[in-house]
């Protein structure tokens, strides 16, 4: 499935994948840390295929450091990106309703988004969002330094491949995978997402867009606490939390995937009917 050029910022790579049918709404993916956008068309249970093939157009961006977007790999200011995210919103103001779908580090950049501005948004899904990060007192000082005078250090060793996923073929994939960064975490990235997160709890009690969040019990990569906390904390009269008992971090890609991309799917499709 080929995607289209979408220029809507040249800092980025953008990309877009028009309905296959009679288009209802748009979705404006963020993909996660270390991977890229065009990841969703032939993994994550093919979900931007299915979802163009429900009449939802998507939109999509490469993170800067990442995939086809210039930039030292891995490195993004996340604040940057979530400034990128609501861009991206403005231009597709006015297409029709407007989802928003975000995984991991890029469930973080949606949901600091919409808590900055929720207008236009006809709903939100959070992925194994990374809400929840702590660190201790002294590695956030060193990583706040490293940040500013050398933001491509590392500053947390590469987490495990495997545990994206319990089907070796989708970690072979992933680590076979030329596009996806696999090094250490850089200090720039690990910063600027603690800090997004941070304020993004001081934000989360005036959210009112409707919203999904799916989490795996076993995500060694993004803390579940933080979608419970989240739910809890969001007074939104529409919100959903779907626990995956002993799943992984990339739900889309793991054994329940079918169950995930149906859960999505339906949920967008309810808001539209």
């Amino acid at each position: 499935m080929i995607a289209t050029a979408w220029d809507f910022d040249s800092a980025v790579r953008g990309y877009r994948w028009n309905a296959t049918t009679p288009q209802r709404a748009t979705v404006l993916l963020a993909h996660g840390f270390g991977e890229y956008a065009g990841r969703y068309v032939g993994h994550y249970c093919q979900l931007i295929p299915a979802l163009t093939g429900a009449g939802v157009a998507v939109h999509a961006f490469d993170l800067p450091g990442h995939g086809g977007s210039p930039g030292r790999r891995g490195v993004v200011d996340v604040s940057q990106a979530v400034d990128l995210h609501l861009r991206a919103r403005r231009k597709l103001a006015g297409s029709g309703p407007l989802f928003l779908l975000g995984h991991s580090l890029g469930g973080l950049v949606t949901a600091a988004s919409v808590a900055r501005d929720g207008a236009g948004v006809a709903g939100v899904v959070l992925s194994a969002p990374a809400l929840l990060i702590e660190a201790p007192a002294l590695l956030k000082l060193v990583g706040r330094a490293l940040a500013r005078v050398a933001p491509a250090a590392g500053i947390r060793p590469p987490l495990d491949p495997a545990g994206i996923s319990r089907i070796a073929a989708e970690v072979e994939a992933y680590r076979a995978d030329p596009q996806v960064y696999r090094g250490k975490l850089p200090a720039l990235t690990g910063a600027s997402a603690l800090a997004a997160a941070e304020d993004g709890w001081r934000r989360y009690a005036g959210w009112t867009a409707p919203v999904l969040v799916l989490h795996g019990s076993a995500d060694s990569f993004t803390d579940p606490r933080g979608s419970e906390r989240f739910m809890a904390t969001v007074p939104a009269e529409d919100k959903r939390l779907e626990r995956f008992a002993d799943g992984r971090h990339e739900l889309l890609n793991d054994l329940e995937r079918d169950r995930a991309k149906t859960l999505v799917l339906d949920w967008i499709g309810a808001r539209l009917a």
